[in-house]
């Protein structure tokens, strides 16, 4: 019978993926809208917009991801990658 080595776990920075508001906030910014401007072009009322943003009620991650790529013309994942770059050289 063949014995398996159980391989210690590597410990690694693990990254969290980034709160929806900030994913929002962050995409925005890049291609520099205005909430009320990326509120029309998706078709939600700017004070919903401001709410995710702010984190007075999380949105649907459905609609961050189509805010990002259908709004913002971004990727999802570079931008979750630009936030976690940004946290790691910000600490």
């Amino acid at each position: 019978m063949k014995q398996f080595i159980h391989a210690k776990p590597r410990l690694t920075a693990q990254r969290k993926t980034p709160l929806g508001a900030d994913i929002l906030r962050f995409a925005r910014h890049i291609r520099g809208y205005t909430q009320a401007e990326s509120a029309a072009h998706y078709g939600v009322e700017e004070r919903t917009l401001r709410r995710w943003e702010n984190k007075e009620y999380s949105p649907k991650w459905n609609d961050v991801v189509g805010l990002v790529e259908d709004v913002y013309s971004l990727d999802i994942l570079e931008v979750i990658g630009k936030i976690n770059d940004d946290d790691t050289t910000n600490h």
